[in-house]
């Protein structure tokens, strides 16, 4: 697994973040400006218009637990994403069968690995302002030995390590669920174009590759000849040079 050996040597922070989480979205054309993709979902559904956290709560307390979905809908339109996953989840466990749900859950998981991206970019900003350094070295390695680094920076390359090793963490397991939430709405809707893009995208964040390119293929058989089959073997295609190279996937 990628991240256990994060954790034993020292990773190129910064080339990790551009590579691993940048080219996925950049080759795909999933989740960015221009077309549906995951930021269209979350702001598709957290209009300021919905129910209000108090009164679904209230619904909640008096034994009505779809009201989760009100719950999530509310706290997403507050801009508290955690807090909408959690009531979205509760709402799953509930109605099992809302397919259309699924998917924005699915897409608020994404829009929260997408917020640690970030924060781990701004970390690594951060620790290249403070240290000098394009990447997170160990201070205990041979290089931050040869670099004489003071305690000051060995202190923050530490702290900036095990916060972006959790980071990175986070992201997969968020990506994780969305594929998760993904594979079970397609198991009903199989010739979903958008959705099986969506999840070959979120499997491929995930290191889920086997998945992924199930998903590509099935949008290929689904729709041939067209632009998003086209864009699909692309993506297929440099999974496949990933698998044959032995570099980080994603």
């Amino acid at each position: 697994m990628f991240f256990p050996r994060l954790r034993r040597q020292a990773k190129w922070m910064f080339v990790f973040l551009a590579l691993a989480f940048g080219i996925g979205f950049v080759a795909f054309g999933i989740g960015g400006t221009g077309g549906t993709g995951i930021s269209d979902l979350i702001m598709q559904n957290g209009s300021s218009s919905g129910p209000s956290v108090g009164d679904a709560q209230d619904k909640i307390d008096d034994g009505n637990l779809a009201a989760n979905k009100e719950l999530a809908e509310a706290y997403r339109a507050e801009g508290k994403q955690d807090e909408a996953i959690a009531a979205g989840e509760a709402y799953v466990r509930a109605r099992p069968g809302d397919y259309a749900f699924m998917r924005t859950l699915a897409a608020d998981y994404e829009g929260a690995a997408a917020r640690q991206r970030d924060e781990a970019a701004a970390i690594q900003d951060e620790l290249s302002s403070s240290t000098g350094t394009t990447f997170a070295i160990q201070p205990q390695s041979k290089l931050g030995q040869a670099l004489g680094m003071g305690r000051i920076d060995r202190e923050l390359t530490a702290d900036a390590n095990q916060k972006l090793t959790e980071l990175y963490g986070g992201i997969e397991g968020n990506y994780s669920r969305a594929t998760s939430l993904y594979q079970s709405v397609a198991r009903v809707e199989r010739d979903d174009v958008l959705l099986q893009m969506l999840l070959g995208q979120s499997a491929y964040q995930a290191r889920k590759n086997g998945i992924a390119i199930n998903a590509f293929q099935r949008v290929c058989k689904i729709a041939p000849g067209s632009p998003d089959c086209t864009q699909a073997r692309d993506a297929i295609l440099q999974l496949r040079t990933q698998a044959i190279s032995g570099a980080p996937s994603g």
